[in-house]
């Protein structure tokens, strides 16, 4: 099948990337948070200029060492995040260290995917990844996660997966129904799930394959379908032929009260993204034995500190892998390194806002 790249209204939807450094730029003079003043204000702003630096750099550099600059601009603005960090004691804002490491030698797979990547915990645990990730209120990667099922985690790269990427983001949309208007349960459409689920005749064998499908996403919790057989259910919103997925109607219960449903909404998929609303979200497959979810900044910090591990320690296997004459993976790679310069700026703002 020929992959026909085209442009959704999403694309539309983004700010300009200079109004977003702009926007960051703007903070610099005030840092907001415990980044006030003092060595926080310092290390904020410095850490701000040099990433935006980085980024602008990287805009005018090819695949070949782009990761590396992408990396360390992403890694310089971590910084920034927990010099403002509320819930960041003075003495643990300094970060020290990547806090992550290519897991088990497989920075030589021939496979990109198959590269895996996991913490690194200090003495302090003050490493720049998992200090960030609890920042964030985030889990971070105590187990060693393969690139393939950390790529298939972010949003913005979701239509260009690795070769090995086998397990894809579902989406969550709020669904207020008509006909039951009591606020004691919570519905949403889930969709993204393969649509030959659809084509399973018997309704109870459908259900129980739909049920086993979404046990990969085990941050849904305990949740009910809003009819037999699972699917068909939600209509044309949830069916993508041109994607082969469908969805359907699932239901969680929730206390009678006011707020009680947008609050298990928010426990389901806690963070909005770049485009996302308290009506839509998405949710990745489980990452090791931790159910829960990784921070979206998170997961191009993941990404991109394995890339760049690549290019600069394996130089000749990176440029295997971003052949595009002879690499599956390398149009993939290439199409992240573009999306990286739009996407994590605006990450980076909205992180600075989330830990205040």
């Amino acid at each position: 099948m020929v992959r026909r790249p085209y442009p959704t209204y999403r694309d539309q939807t983004y700010p300009p990337t200079e109004a977003v450094w702009r926007a960051l730029r703007e903070l610099r003079a005030a840092p907001p948070g415990r980044a006030a003043k003092g060595a926080r204000k310092e290390v904020f702003s410095a850490a701000l200029e040099q990433a935006e630096q980085l980024f602008t750099a990287a805009a005018d550099t090819g695949p070949a060492s782009r990761p590396l600059l992408l990396f360390y601009g992403l890694s310089q603005a971590g910084r920034a995040v927990n010099a403002c960090a509320a819930g960041v004691a003075h003495d643990d804002f300094p970060l020290t260290g990547h806090g992550i490491v290519i897991a088990d030698n497989s920075m030589t797979r021939t496979d990109l995917g198959l590269v895996t990547v996991k913490d690194k915990l200090s003495a302090r645990g003050r490493e720049s990844f998992v200090q960030v990730a609890a920042a964030l209120g985030s889990r971070s990667l105590p187990e060693p996660a393969r690139l393939a099922d950390l790529w298939s985690t972010i949003e913005e790269v979701e239509r260009w997966p690795l070769t090995s990427s086998t397990r894809p983001l579902v989406h969550l949309s709020w669904d207020m129904p008509h006909d039951q208007p009591t606020g004691d349960f919570l519905q949403a459409i889930v969709s993204g799930m393969p649509a030959s689920l659809a084509n399973i005749p018997d309704p109870g064998q459908r259900e129980a394959e739909v049920r086993a499908w979404l046990a990969q996403y085990p941050a849904l919790g305990d949740y009910a379908f809003r009819r037999p057989g699972a699917i068909p259910d939600a209509g044309p919103e949830s069916w993508s032929e041109r994607e082969a997925t469908i969805g359907c109607r699932i239901t969680w219960t929730v206390e009678n009260r006011d707020g009680a449903a947008r609050e298990q909404f928010r426990r389901l998929a806690p963070w909005n993204g770049r485009h996302l609303t308290d009506q839509a979200r998405t949710l990745h497959a489980q990452l090791g034995s931790d159910g829960r979810q990784l921070h979206p900044l998170l997961s191009w910090w993941a990404v991109l500190f394995a890339l760049s591990m690549l290019a600069r320690y394996q130089p000749d296997r990176w440029t295997a892998y971003i052949n595009v004459n002879t690499s599956r993976d390398a149009v993939a790679v290439e199409y992240l390194l573009d999306a990286a310069l739009k996407a994590v700026p605006e990450l980076i703002l909205a992180a600075i806002d989330e830990v205040l």
